[in-house]
């Protein structure tokens, strides 16, 4: 029996066996309590790991870049084997085909439309595998190079880079007859290469060979003759195999190496040389796996890059752009 006044209980003495009685019921709200908290402290930490997954997955998917995709809409660029970006003309990319194509650079927009052919007259298309734009000369103006560097059996005693001065596209086929034709010779011996890259800081050529088990980098140092034959040194191996283009950013700061099925960026230094950044550790991109991936190029301010594979199958190639 309980008596009740002003709010205040008052109970009356209860026997031994209410007594156990009710410690029972105690014992089994308070264990009651304690399970349902710990099911609640659990739902809530499942409820956290879950939100910071999803948070993980949302900062995955914004640092993800932006991947476009542009059939080219000529059957010209079968064998795509380089591309490099313009500096003279915002927007645009120059590619060619490799062994046995015309002595023939396309001109593309960034979406894979041809726009213009450049066609060197009286050069020679034994092998071209890449090409870079670079400053050349006291005025620091504009230059196309071109890679004939292709040697799959390793018997070529000679290889050579073609450059001439970027054109302004005017029309859709231009014809240049005014090309540099610079003579290359490895110092230790014929070799396969397909990726060329032309310091932007000080005009140096670099190449670097393909099917080594660890690839070598190769430098012809600037000024180089126009009337001799010049000597690539090799500057250092590298810890990849199957190269197949390269470029570097407009300022110098970004290299970009392709393999068939990764591409890897490295950071230079200011004041740091090309080996010495090479040296260092390298960021793997992302990369769409291309059926013969050949080629590949920053755009004209280093803020994304380009890859251009050679058709498979009859199906057209791709340019995609990674953004």
């Amino acid at each position: 029996m309980h008596k009740a006044f002003c709010g205040i209980v008052c109970e009356e003495k209860k026997t031994p066996a209410q007594a156990l009685k009710l410690k029972s019921l105690d014992q089994n709200a308070a264990f009651a309590n304690n399970a349902l908290m710990e099911s609640t402290n659990t739902y809530i930490a499942s409820i956290l790991v879950v939100i910071s997954l999803l948070g993980l997955l949302g900062c995955a998917l914004v640092r993800a870049p932006r991947l476009d995709q542009y059939p080219l809409t000529t059957n010209e660029i079968l064998e795509a084997s380089g591309l490099a970006a313009s500096q003279k003309t915002p927007g645009i990319l120059y590619t060619h085909n490799d062994s046995g194509g015309e002595a023939t650079v396309y001109v593309l927009n960034c979406k894979g439309m041809l726009a213009a052919h450049i066609r060197l007259e009286g050069a020679n298309n034994q092998d071209w595998e890449d090409i870079a734009v670079a400053p050349h000369g006291k005025e620091k103006k504009s230059h196309i190079f071109v890679a004939d560097i292709g040697d799959n059996n390793a018997r070529r005693s000679l290889v050579s880079v073609y450059r001439f001065a970027e054109p302004a596209l005017t029309d859709t086929l231009i014809r240049v007859k005014n090309y540099d034709h610079i003579l290359i010779q490895y110092e230790d011996g014929a070799r396969d290469a397909e990726a060329l890259f032309v310091d932007p800081l000080n005009g140096d050529i670099y190449i670097i060979s393909k099917r080594e088990e660890n690839v070598g980098l190769y430098r012809v140092a600037y000024p180089y003759s126009l009337q001799d034959i010049n000597i690539a040194t090799k500057e250092m191996t590298l810890p990849l195999s199957y190269v197949t283009a390269a470029d570097i950013s407009p300022n110098g700061r970004k290299i970009l190496i392709k393999t068939y099925t990764s591409i890897y960026e490295y950071k230079r230094k200011k004041n740091q040389s090309v080996v010495k950044a090479l040296s260092g550790k390298s960021k793997q991109l992302p990369y769409y796996l291309e059926p013969q991936g050949e080629a590949v190029a920053w755009d004209a301010k280093a803020k994304s890059y380009f890859t251009l594979s050679e058709s498979v199958n009859d199906q057209p190639p791709i340019l995609y752009h990674y953004r």
